[in-house]
């Protein structure tokens, strides 16, 4: 029996005014809690089948994040003839990272402190020896004050800026109360034959996180991400 392999990697698309030093940087931690995977077929998800719903955390920036989530669901009994286009998954907003972010002026590292909610960014530290594992949660949309990391208000009210209208890699993002919910596209569809499929995916999490430097703000942001399912 095939299982699905899947690693959920999700898409937050930050803009950004040029007034300060503010970029992304590598996670080197980058844990989550899967909830639901669904395969599509079609790009908004009005028809799925779910392969996967329990509470798992995985490490999608560990080596051995395949073997940690592979047997999350099984692929086999998708119905024969059925094409899928897109995969939905079902995340909590919750996050373990580590990681930093090299900037002009000050670098910004994850500095183990639990001040990240809903609408407030982690304030991380300039200090590279004070580098620890920390809890980041998804922002909600809006404009943040760039001193403090507290969401200031609607998208434009604030230096950092934090919008999931034209994610880069999903589909689409809607964030629902402690959950996340991010549509991709797979590469291809695929339609379902006798042989159970897999599922694979390339990640990247160099470039996962975001911060700005006036007081070491830090954002859950972007890994690369591509999605395929093949026999």
């Amino acid at each position: 029996m095939k299982k699905i392999f899947v690693i959920i990697l999700f898409s937050f698309l930050v803009f950004s005014n040029g007034y300060a030093a503010d970029g992304k940087g590598e996670a080197t931690e980058y844990t989550i809690t899967m909830k639901k995977v669904e395969l599509c077929e079609d790009a908004a998800c009005t028809v799925s089948t779910t392969v996967g719903e329990t509470d798992l955390l995985a490490n999608i920036a560990s080596a051995t994040a395949g073997a940690d989530v592979g047997s999350y669901a099984a692929t086999t009994g998708l119905p024969i003839g059925t094409t899928f286009t897109h995969l939905r998954v079902t995340i909590s907003r919750t996050f373990t990272v580590t990681g930093s972010v090299v900037l002009a002026g000050n670098d910004c590292f994850t500095d183990g402190q639990a001040d990240s909610a809903q609408t407030q960014m982690l304030v991380g530290t300039i200090v590279e020896a004070d580098v620890l594992s920390s809890t980041m949660i998804i922002s909600t949309a809006g404009g943040y004050t760039a001193a403090t990391g507290a969401r200031a208000g609607d998208v434009g009210d604030g230096l950092i800026n934090i919008s999931y209208a034209a994610p880069e890699h999903a589909t689409s993002i809607s964030i629902d109360g402690d959950n996340a919910v991010m549509i991709y596209a797979l590469t291809n569809s695929y339609t379902v034959g006798v042989k159970a499929p897999t599922i694979r995916i390339k990640f990247n999490t160099t470039t996962a996180i975001g911060a700005d430097n006036t007081a070491c703000a830090m954002w859950v942001d972007e890994p690369e991400v591509t999605i395929a399912l093949v026999d």
